[in-house]
């Protein structure tokens, strides 16, 4: 309902003023409930207005101005402010227009998500490239040192045969080849070699290598030669000097 009154006071600088009514207290109005905030309120110009509560007091709202001719316009209908400008465009925002925000908003994110993660996952592959191509420089130059030391070796020492090896690790390695190695070896030696004693010559082929047993003799000569010659050897059971008796593979 709406009711008359006329402006009782005005403050400008904080904007707010009191209006008169007829048989009640004055009532308190804020310029910011005036329609036409470019023209300034006078004491004394008439109004119509609703009473509003506000926090528990009362106030004006809803103003419109009397004294105002009808016909001039006002600064709302020729320069429309701002506020009522972003009323008219919430007006027309639909919701099938909010929740298409909403989606194109999920999507924006998730997009930016991707790409972020996109760029660790290359930055972390360089990284390991990068590691790798160190551990391989690291391995070269580990080698060359390696390469450089040997070679200082060889040349501190002289010349070194290719392979040096024992004569039962020629047999080991070789077999039969070691015994034709051997042989050949027999007919080089020096004359005076051959004058050399038998126990001489059986030592050149049999050595005390820890064997006790008949299975791992290779002959009976060797198995004859190892209990004379070795000791804690186990083929002679009944101590007659004969050694593996009983060994059917001889």
């Amino acid at each position: 309902m709406f009711k008359e009154g006329k402006i009782k006071s005005y403050n400008v600088e904080r904007g707010f003023g009191f209006i008169q009514q007829n048989q009640a207290k004055d009532l308190f109005f804020h310029i910011r409930d005036f329609p036409s905030r470019h023209i300034e309120p006078r004491v004394g110009e008439n109004l119509k207005y609703r009473i509003e509560e506000d926090q528990g007091k009362l106030k004006a709202v809803n103003i419109i101005r009397l004294d105002l001719k009808k016909e001039q316009p006002t600064h709302e209908q020729i320069n429309p402010s701002f506020e009522s400008m972003t009323d008219r465009v919430n007006d027309q925002v639909t919701p099938h227009d909010i929740a298409k925000g909403t989606v194109w908003g999920s999507k924006i994110f998730s997009m930016i998500g991707l790409i972020v993660i996109l760029v660790l996952a290359v930055a972390v592959y360089g990284k390991y490239q990068q590691y790798q191509e160190q551990k391989q420089l690291h391995l070269q130059q580990l080698m060359q040192e390696n390469e450089n030391i040997v070679k200082e070796q060889r040349k501190a020492q002289g010349d070194l045969p290719d392979r040096v090896l024992s004569e039962q690790g020629e047999k080991n390695l070789y077999g039969t080849a070691s015994t034709q190695a051997q042989s050949v070896v027999r007919d080089t030696v020096p004359a005076h070699a051959s004058s050399d004693s038998p126990r001489a010559a059986e030592k050149s082929q049999f050595s005390c290598d820890g064997r006790q047993h008949c299975s791992q003799m290779r002959s009976r000569d060797e198995a004859q030669w190892f209990i004379k010659n070795c000791p804690n050897t186990k083929m002679d059971g009944d101590n007659d000097g004969i050694a593996c008796e009983n060994d059917s593979r001889w």
